[in-house]
């Protein structure tokens, strides 16, 4: 009964701030469906309303470049509606977002589509495994430019361009060494969750979308100034002017995708593609300097495939949770061999300098120290089934040592994880 009267409370806090009054409840349904879920979301995890930064409004002159006619654009996106639960209309700013793409922003366009070949598999087993259509891969292209690394002036970062408040809120981690709004495994996940909670607040993917770039709270304001109306574009003249573009830039985002090709918008290639790829679980703090220089990586291509990691440190595990790391497939066999001597280059305590520093260090020479004896560390990898009590029965060790050998403070261990199993 408290716990329904703060609520409550709260709720008509809110209700104020968020531009209706207690006799809206009966005149708006949906409005006040999704501002009560909302309001209950800030209550209960203090969260505050954002907006998310666009790359710019259409260009309204640009539809007279586009080189093909307007029947020509209907019959494509007639097309590409037909395959999907979104409204992929056609509209004259639909068609004028669609030249800006194609025409005035084709070298962008190329470039987009070309890190695409290594994102858009990762986005498209995300949204499968949740269910959401396929088209929502075009979000991170008008977000971010597909830059895991694009952090908007309101403080916005990532792919999806998530603010702190709201990445905090799904789950993200955020801070000194890790920022997983930058990791475009985690920050995929956490965008299809966060666009499903938009889906059951408005029942409507455009209104979803609308309410991903302004917010709920704004959504719901231009439901209100509209006479309760809750389609997109009825309730586009009301809301904020960047998200009057949101959803045409959206669908000329999937136009492009899909014809592209016909304005002679080519992938520039990235680096690496999806497949190209693997991702490994580190057991240890790792820096991505020694990490290259040991696994004969291009340091410029590592900190790309591994973009989380602000400080160019892999922090070790800590309360059960492992960080990855991701090299390309070639260099797994090497992680494997070298693991060890890369921690060890790594440790806390160690200078880590690059291989042109050491050669220039004026330090003098170290004087000759007696060899040391055979080493009998011993390493294991984690298979399916296995405990560390299985293990340290295995290799005559207890488990407490293995857990201090590894840092472990619990007893969860991973499938490919590497133990250091005897010293």
């Amino acid at each position: 009964m408290i716990r329904t009267l703060a609520i409550a409370a709260a709720l008509s806090f809110c209700a104020p701030l968020m531009g209706f009054a207690p006799e809206d409840t009966v005149r708006y349904g949906l409005a006040t469906k999704v501002d009560t879920m909302y309001a209950k979301w800030l209550v209960s995890s203090s969260e505050r309303n954002w907006t998310s930064q666009f790359k710019g409004p259409i260009d309204t002159l640009a539809g007279a470049t586009l080189g093909v006619s307007d029947e020509v654009v209907k019959q494509r996106l007639a097309a590409l509606d037909r395959r999907t639960p979104m409204d992929l209309r056609y509209t004259p700013d639909v068609k004028n977002a669609i030249a800006m793409y194609v025409v005035r922003k084709k070298d962008l366009v190329a470039r987009v589509m070309g890190r695409g070949r290594y994102y858009f598999p990762l986005f498209e087993a995300a949204l499968d495994q949740y269910n959401l259509p396929i088209e929502l891969r075009a979000l991170p292209m008008i977000e971010s430019a597909l830059n895991p690394l694009a952090t908007s002036p309101a403080g916005a970062k990532g792919l999806w361009q998530f603010m702190y408040a709201t990445g905090k809120l799904q789950g993200l981690e955020i801070g000194s060494y890790v920022d997983e709004r930058s990791d475009p495994v985690k920050s995929t996940d956490a965008a299809c969750r966060y666009l499903m909670k938009l889906y059951d607040m408005f029942d409507s993917w455009e209104l979803a979308l609308a309410a991903y770039n302004a917010g709920p709270g704004n959504v719901t304001k231009a439901i209100r100034a509209s006479g309760g109306k809750t389609n997109y574009w009825e309730i586009r003249p009301y809301l904020p002017r960047e998200t009057r573009s949101y959803v045409p830039n959206f669908i000329a985002a999937n136009y492009a995708l899909a014809y592209g090709g016909l304005h002679g918008i080519y992938p520039d290639m990235p680096p690496a593609t999806f497949f190209d790829v693997d991702t490994v679980q580190v057991t240890a703090t790792l820096d991505l300097t020694q990490a290259a220089n040991h696994f004969s990586v291009d340091h410029a291509l590592l900190k790309v495939l591994n973009p989380m990691y602000k400080l160019n440190v892999i922090p070790a595990p800590r309360d059960g949770k492992m960080y990855p790391l991701v090299l390309p497939k070639a260099a797994v066999a090497s992680f494997q061999e070298c693991a060890d001597s890369a921690y060890a280059a790594s440790a806390p305590g160690r200078s880590v300098s690059s291989p042109a520093s050491e050669t220039a260090s004026e330090a003098p020479a170290a004087a000759p120290t007696p060899a040391a004896a055979p080493s009998t560390r011993r390493t294991h990898t984690v298979r399916s089934g296995e405990t560390l009590s299985s293990i340290s029965k295995k290799y005559g060790t207890k488990v407490s040592d293995i857990q201090k050998w590894n840092g472990l403070r619990g007893t969860t261990i991973q499938i490919g994880q590497r133990l250091v199993v005897k010293k």
